[in-house]
């Protein structure tokens, strides 16, 4: 029998093993908020150990939506990602030399936004294609929401 915590894993490890890549894009951004308020809170609670294995994970997180952008596909998009990944990348590092709160406060603010602008990006695409298959004839997609 599962305990609470190995149900929340199993869902957890399901929902990433079926989602979509704009869905893990999603999941992404928000573990990696999570993981930075866990750092911060670890930070206040002189718990240095912790706050250094959150913030190796969001440097881990960001490392790899950054190496996941098609700079050819992505065009102007792509490369100021690049860029914002880049520099979050590195204020990360810092934080984590100096256990710095506010500059985690500074990238969990960039990484939030990405998170509510990728939101809405999801929420187009989705009505856009509900709205195709409405008008379609024969439609090619059995989109159930």
């Amino acid at each position: 029998m599962y305990n609470n915590n190995q149900n929340a894993n199993y869902y957890f490890e399901n929902s990433i093993k079926t989602a979509s890549p704009a869905k893990l894009v999603e999941l992404l951004y928000q573990n990696s908020i999570e993981r930075i308020n866990k750092a911060i809170k670890a930070i206040e609670s002189k718990n240095f150990s912790e706050a250094n294995k959150q913030i190796i994970r969001v440097e881990d997180i960001v490392t790899e939506l950054n190496v996941s952008l098609n700079l050819e596909k992505g065009g102007e998009i792509a490369k100021n990602l690049r860029a914002l990944y880049n520099y979050m990348y590195q204020r990360l590092l810092e934080s984590n030399t100096k256990k710095d709160t506010e500059i985690l406060k500074e990238v969990r603010s960039f990484l939030q936004e990405l998170l509510d602008t990728w939101k809405e990006i999801l929420k187009k695409e989705v009505k856009t294609s509900r709205e195709l298959n409405a008008k379609s004839v024969d439609p090619k997609f059995d989109l159930q929401y």
